[in-house]
């Protein structure tokens, strides 16, 4: 008994024993257990000891103790399916109605170095041995084995060309070639051609590949797919004949029924079958297996699938579907604001632009339909806001309501898609407010990685389904200055999820204008002033933040008695213009204006720095003069700019300095 575990041992590599049965191995040696479900490989295997181990679930031995784990059978039998898988001779017989043929197909395997049928056809010494091929010297034929299990196999003869096949009553109905390919539990695609020398022509090239052994064999591949799906796809490569053509159309018909990856690919390039291609040109038919997988890989791409720059550039890639132009993309979106604030409202405006198509704060929306969660609100206050917003008008039922919902940990999103699937034209939901809808925290999970959880969940939704989930939420009643993102209740995982971001601020409550400030991924950052109206109960834009600040200093330098004197003390003086101190100016401004200046001259000298930029623009020149008793301000028109080399005449405008 113990002769065959050591002959077995020695005579197999415990890395090529894992690998046949399904564990994929990475360059160190590790790959996932199939003792446990793990995400991180732990298990590997150590080449030089003929050993594996599992640092996750504790398993180690050797080849035999790893088949016999896997197939859950005893030592002994392990041993006998490795010998007899392996071609291994250990000095037992097992009685068996295939004897026969594995003795045939032994003895063929031992004479493959009397032919070189197989390199005239390209294939390699190492593709010779992966598929145990042999060499009939008295039939002059070469031999296929269908399997390493030696079971069935072909013969090829090398003067008259003709096939044999055994009879089924000998050795069963015939199988698919390379079966253990079609079986493998990687990700690697798995290439489908006629032949089993086309099959190991793809092998050589880098391809897992299985052979129908003719064109009508394609159907016991179904039959093998449905009973244990592969998980990387397939590639149809039927000869370039009209019948090989008409298999692989017929093939990929049921393969798209039933739901798995596939694809129809020309690696043979003008060349009849893919061992045509290798004699012809082995780097041709290399480089289009690789081709032939990428292009699977992209056909049936998801997000968790990279890409390279060049391919990005020239895809013809989806822009972002507006809900608001340049505002409001689909995907997820925040709006926080400080409590009775008017966001409720801001929200219901939304809600009916959209619903509409009409513009909303300035800008075009594209028209879809609108389900508000006002979660907040009752129907008598929603009617009635209603009512005052459309003054008149008959609402859009475009524009749905929902007062009540469940937590997202209960059922929100399931009820939402049947929300969608009712009403399909929906595009934009808004949730007023977020803290309604918030599931309960996972155990000993952190404020960050809820947050984060929730909002990639609503994300998730939300790309998923093609719409934008608006979030309505709290800031913080802490003002911040310098950045007022900071302000958002919550953890940073609120708006690092989010794809779009907006915040109503005010300095003070009572300030009649507020600011909304945007910024996100799709839209460009910027700052709205914006007022609500109570007259047609809306929100308006005012400006940016720099057109309203302009435009409030321009008011302010034009009501300055300040200016006006100015202007009008130069207007009286056209060509030496008006010197003069403070207290000077002071008089001058109570004489013309007749309002008396209570500002220190400190403060007024500050006035006029600050008003001198407009002032110069307004073609009045500041200059500031000091004598050993005084600081004078001097104000003169500016001269308008001569040609070159034109002498005008400077006057002297010290003058008017007593």
């Amino acid at each position: 008994m113990s002769d065959i575990f050591e002959t077995v041992k020695r005579n197999i590599k415990i890395a090529e024993v894992v690998e046949d049965y399904g564990v994929h191995l990475n360059y160190q040696g590790q790959g996932l257990c199939p003792f446990h479900k793990e995400k991180t490989p732990s298990f590997s295997v150590k080449r030089e000891d003929n050993i594996f181990k599992c640092f996750g679930c504790g398993e180690s031995g050797d080849a035999i103790t790893f088949v016999a784990k896997l197939k859950g059978i005893e030592p002994i039998e392990a041993a006998r399916e490795l010998a007899e898988r392996y071609h291994i001779e250990v000095g037992e017989s097992k009685p068996s109605k295939t004897a026969t043929i594995t003795d045939y197909l032994k003895r063929c395997i031992a004479d493959i170095g009397k032919t070189n049928y197989f390199e005239k056809r390209e294939l390699s010494r190492a593709t010779i041995r992966k598929f145990c091929l042999g060499y009939d010297e008295y039939h002059k034929s070469v031999v296929i084995p269908y399997s390493s299990k030696l079971t069935y196999y072909q013969t090829r003869s090398i003067e008259e060309k003709a096939f044999f096949k055994p009879k089924t009553e000998d050795a069963g109905p015939e199988p698919v070639f390379n079966i253990e390919g079609l079986r493998h539990r990687s990700k690697e695609p798995i290439f489908v051609v006629e032949s089993p020398i086309c099959a190991m022509s793809v092998y050589q090239s880098g391809g897992n590949c299985i052979a129908t052994c003719g064109t009508g064999g394609w159907k016991k591949v179904i039959e093998e797919v449905k009973k244990k799906r592969p998980l990387g796809g397939f590639i149809l490569c039927f000869d370039n004949d009209d019948a090989g053509q008409k298999a692989s159309g017929a093939m990929m018909a049921e393969l798209v029924a039933l739901g798995v990856q596939v694809i129809a690919y020309n690696i043979a390039g003008e060349c009849k079958d893919p061992n045509e291609q290798l004699m012809a040109n082995p780097k041709k038919l290399e480089d289009a297996v690789k081709a032939a997988k990428l292009k699977l890989r992209k056909q049936y791409a998801t997000a968790k699938d990279s890409f390279d720059a060049l391919e990005l550039q020239g895809e013809n890639v989806e822009p972002p579907i507006w809900i608001v132009r340049d505002v409001l993309p689909t995907g997820l979106a925040i709006l926080c604001a400080p409590s009775k604030i008017g966001k409720s409202w801001m929200m219901l405006q939304l809600g009916l632009a959209v619903a509409e198509g009409k513009e909303f704060l300035d800008f075009k929306t594209n028209q879809s339909g609108v389900l508000y969660y006002a979660l907040e609100d009752s129907k008598s206050r929603l009617k009635d806001r209603l009512n005052k917003m459309l003054k008149g008008r008959k609402a859009p039922t475009a524009l749905r309501f929902v007062t009540e919902a469940d937590p997202v940990d209960r059922g929100l999103l399931d009820k939402i898609d049947e929300e969608l699937r009712t009403f399909p034209g929906i595009k934009l939901i808004i949730i007023d407010t977020l803290q309604k809808v918030r599931g309960r925290a996972m155990r000993n999970e952190s404020v960050y990685s809820g947050d984060y959880r929730e909002m990639a969940m609503f994300k998730e939704y939300a790309d998923k389904h093609k719409v934008c989930m608006l979030f309505v939420h709290h800031l913080r009643k802490m003002l911040d200055e310098a950045d007022v993102f900071n302000m958002i209740s919550g953890s940073t995982a609120l708006m690092g999820a989010a794809d779009s971001i907006f915040i109503i601020s005010k300095k003070k409550r009572n300030d009649q204008n507020a600011t909304l400030s945007m910024v996100g991924r799709d839209i460009q950052q910027s700052d709205l002033v914006i007022a609500f109206t109570t007259l047609d109960y809306k929100w308006v834009v005012e400006g940016t933040a720099e057109e309203v600040e302009y435009r409030k200093e321009r008011e302010e330098y034009e009501n300055s008695t300040i200016v006006q004197t100015i202007k009008e003390l130069v207007k009286r003086n056209p060509l030496k213009g008006w010197c003069g101190t403070v207290d000077d100016l002071k008089k001058e401004i109570y004489d013309i204006t007749g309002k008396q200046i209570a500002d220190t001259n400190a403060a007024v000298g500050k006035a006029i720095e600050k008003f001198e930029y407009r002032l110069y623009c307004d073609d009045i020149e500041h200059k500031v003069t000091r004598t050993s008793s005084a600081r004078k301000h001097c104000f003169v028109r500016k001269l308008p700019q001569q040609p070159y080399g034109y002498q005008a005449t400077i006057y002297d405008r010290t003058d008017n300095d007593e």
